[in-house]
């Protein structure tokens, strides 16, 4: 009876690696490109330059690791800011759809820093992989990112931010 038992479990562990999707852990890598679509922010008032707001940031994600490697997708984003004087943080939720129907969602938290006169922000981070549907189902993880931003982050402007990380089941 140990015998069927110790079978089963090691045919049930094989078949878990190979249903399709996410494996026990991949590495993912891609590059997120976006156009700040909204801004809204409202001055706070304690410290002179001391803005809190959203941004709604549609874009595209590039592959180039992973389950959809060498595919293009679509990105959704609402990021919430807290900025001083051009330096702040920032928490955002991404969703990514695929040709095929797939989806990848993802939170993110960072700073940026102004640089170049407030041209552009430096950004930098954390991002944890929440959940995924088709050959993301099941997807958990965590990765870090940087990029840059384009224009002051009052009046809007364009990015891009590139990320590395691990997911699995």
């Amino acid at each position: 009876m140990k015998r069927w038992g110790l079978f089963l479990a090691m045919l049930l562990s094989v078949s878990y690696v190979l249903l399709p999707g996410v494996s026990a852990a991949d590495e993912i890598a891609y590059r997120a490109v976006y156009h700040v679509q909204k801004v809204e922010t409202v001055e706070v008032g304690d410290v002179p330059g001391h803005v809190v707001g959203f941004s709604v940031t549609p874009g595209l994600i590039f592959m180039t690791k992973g389950p959809a490697k060498g595919e293009i997708g679509t990105r959704k984003a609402t990021t919430s800011i807290d900025i001083v004087n051009g330096k702040g943080s920032f928490t955002g939720y991404y969703t990514y759809t695929f040709p095929d129907g797939s989806t990848m969602y993802d939170k993110a938290s960072g700073t940026f820093t102004s640089v170049d006169g407030g041209k552009k922000s430096a950004l930098e981070g954390t991002v944890e992989f929440t959940r995924g549907t088709g050959k993301f189902a099941g997807m958990k993880g965590k990765g870090t990112f940087k990029g840059e931003r384009v224009g002051p982050p009052e009046a809007g402007g364009d990015g891009y931010v590139d990320i590395t990380g691990t997911i699995g089941k």
